[in-house]
């Protein structure tokens, strides 16, 4: 890829002053977990760049999960240490690359003195937590909490800023970023057994708003919502956060997500319900305080970040119900905005219900789908406790056959690990999904950041998407290394850059349609590009359309991919990608040469996951006839499509860059 994602540059600079400054008086607020990244990267949901603790050091994930279940199986799945998992795929937990250097600067301050700048501007603008039992530390965000007036409802939005508070409950450690102090000890299984072991509980209406957070399986084959949006009217397709946690019966949340407000999550659940917290953390010493004074219904998991990962991006949710095991694969961190709550912003949500197997059996490896198998591959990654993960396995993933598990897991991959993450694991799940062809695709990605990227990443994605495991690029790009630089592209590259330049479309908004929003630029905080980015000569800046909600005046958080084959593959006629990955090489990967072996290496500065999920039918008339791929129709009431497609061209417009707005 051209420049470097690590630069410090004007932008950063702005983006840190940014998050120095006092939040407006006119605002509501509550103090928000920012898990931010800790090096300046080309991949924020947020952008705010912190100094990273440059110690590289290993996951301890013992004590990390609730930890008294006995699932009976003996079956050894290990965590992220470098371990080995049960899996019987030949598996590569990713090894570690080297810390990044430490003597970086942003201006005239080095990472030291603007880390004390920022520690003592921090701690002169200590606010009090308003209704909240649990300890909030100093790196958070601010949102409003509730939905404003509806004569304020075209009001702006305050942009999340850093704040310092004293502890109230969840602490989170000294100005580190995303901490949430979780822990204690469970005294009773996690995942209780099911009272009826023999019976499917009963499905809901999932259509039935008076049923919609009531217990029970609503979702037994996975759907695809909207989230809710204050002011906007329910037309079937979104979802409230309420509906998703479905509260009166929840035992167990594991939760993760980039940002986090731990008093509005709270507010949301029963005080019975035991949360396990997937939260950005490097420092040992930090994670052993926030175990220590967490309460006792509460425990985390911090997954590694050692080397060059930058960020937890994965929004992730495993909600164990007595009847069923929720699984919820969000773009929306857990903030209120994110969920609707202001009325200016939207994301999209998959989610499926899994019942229980009869008499708590524990089902067999080699029985499990292939999205079963990669959850349980990236939840070991993660370093969840050993019991959590056993315990999936006591669910039912049969009616999940017809959708992918796709994942990023931060760091180094080599061998066999490669196919399975990044974008090489997007490849390999269209091909195990049957979704594979050598055909043309259309493609529109939707995307809440964007990062420094060129026509390269795009291939790779694009060849991903058409089923391919990341090799195909990479070995015609290693045979011109080895051949010499000269070389023409062949046939099939000149025919895939000419597929990509009228098939690939990128939606990001533009500075106008971010300004005519219904909050206006300060909702804009979280819409992340750079023009240093844009500007570059190897910027695929043709590709770029205005991304507009279907609903008027909405600014779009969503990260989704809508594949339409111009011929319709074993039975379906398209297929879309939910989840958190943003369009950047941080989020899906990039294949190199290692240095030291020559062979193939894979690198991820983020964790990140999501969902395929295909669309079956019958073929359209323009694929029968090789007219092209179906229109976005193809997806209604099966996967709801936020943005206005086709998209404008910019045709001279800007794209919207937030720190070049002040």
């Amino acid at each position: 890829m051209s420049g470097s994602d690590s630069d410090y540059d004007e932008d950063t600079k702005k983006a840190i002053a940014l998050s120095l400054q006092e939040p407006s008086p006119e605002s509501r607020i509550s103090k928000i977990v920012d898990l931010v990244s800790e090096d300046d990267d080309d991949d924020l949901d947020a952008p705010v760049t912190s100094r990273a603790s440059q110690r590289d050091q290993r996951m301890d994930s013992k004590n990390d999960g609730l930890s008294a279940i006995d699932t009976g199986s003996n079956t050894k799945i290990e965590t992220a240490s470098n371990r080995a998992t049960p899996l019987e795929i030949d598996q590569n937990i990713p090894m570690r690359q080297a810390p990044l250097p430490s003597n970086g600067y942003l201006g005239s301050l080095n990472r030291k003195q603007m880390e004390e700048e920022r520690r003592a501007r921090a701690q002169s603008k200590q606010v009090e937590s308003q209704g909240s039992n649990t300890k909030l530390g100093s790196r958070k965000r601010e949102a409003p909490t509730s939905p404003p007036a509806p004569h304020n409802r075209e009001g702006r939005q305050v942009v999340p800023k850093l704040s310092h508070e004293p502890s109230t409950g969840l602490s989170l450690g000294r100005n580190k970023p995303g901490k949430a102090a979780l822990s204690g000890h469970a005294t009773t299984p996690i995942i209780p057994p099911t009272q009826e072991k023999n019976k499917l509980p009963k499905v809901l209406s999932s259509n039935d708003p008076k049923k919609a957070s009531t217990p029970g399986i609503q979702y037994p084959d996975g759907a695809i919502k909207k989230t809710w949006v204050y002011g906007c009217p329910r037309q079937g397709d979104d979802i409230k956060i309420e509906e998703v946690f479905q509260k009166k019966d929840l035992e167990l949340a594991v939760l993760s997500s980039f940002q986090i407000d731990p008093a509005w999550v709270e507010a949301k659940l029963d005080s019975k319900t035991k949360i396990i917290w997937v939260l950005q953390e490097k420092d040992e010493a930090e994670k052993e305080k926030l175990r220590s004074e967490a309460a006792k219904n509460q425990r985390f998991c911090f997954p590694s970040m050692e080397g060059n990962i930058n960020c937890m991006h994965s929004k992730l949710q495993l909600l164990a119900h007595p009847s069923h095991l929720r699984i919820v694969v969000p773009s929306a961190n857990l903030v209120p905005y994110d969920w609707g709550e202001t009325g200016v912003m939207e994301n999209v949500c998959f989610l499926i219900d899994l019942p229980r197997n009869p008499d708590g059996e524990l089902t067999e490896l080699g029985k499990l789908t292939h999205f079963a198998t990669e959850l349980i591959y990236f939840l070991t990654a993660l370093g969840l406790d050993q019991k959590i993960i056993d315990s999936m396995r006591k669910f039912d993933f049969s009616r999940t056959a017809h959708l992918g598990f796709v994942h990023s897991i931060g760091g180094s991959h080599t061998g066999s690990g490669i196919r399975r993450t990044g974008y090489c694991g997007l490849g390999t799940a269209v091909q195990q999904l049957g979704l594979d062809t050598e055909k043309a695709l259309s493609v529109d990605f939707a995307a809440a950041s964007i990062g420094n990227l060129n026509i390269d990443l795009i291939k790779c994605l694009y060849l991903a998407l058409q089923g391919d495991n990341g090799m195909s690029e990479y070995e015609r790009r290693i045979s011109k290394q080895v051949k010499g630089k000269g070389k023409g592209e062949s046939t099939a590259e000149l025919q895939l850059s000419k597929d990509l330049a009228s098939l690939f479309r990128i939606y990001f908004p533009t500075s106008d349609t971010v300004g005519k929003s219904r909050g206006g630029k300060d909702a804009g905080g979280t819409i992340c590009f750079q023009s240093n980015w844009y500007n570059s000569n190897s910027f695929p800046r043709s590709l770029l359309r205005d991304s507009k909600s279907q609903r008027d005046g909405l600014l779009m958080h969503n990260k989704m991919i809508f594949v339409r084959p111009h011929e319709a593959i074993r039975g379906h006629v398209a297929w879309a990608y939910v989840g958190s990955a943003n369009l950047s090489e941080s989020a899906w990967g990039r294949l190199v040469k290692d240095r030291t072996t020559k062979e193939a290496k894979l690198n991820l500065r983020n964790w990140e996951c999501g969902v395929i999920f295909p669309v079956a039918g019958a073929e359209t008339q323009d694929q029968a006839r090789g007219q092209g791929p179906p229109g976005m129709e193809v997806f209604k009431d099966k996967i709801p499509v936020p943005m206005i497609v086709p998209g404008e061209e910019y045709s001279g417009r800007k794209p919207w860059f937030y720190t070049e707005q002040q």
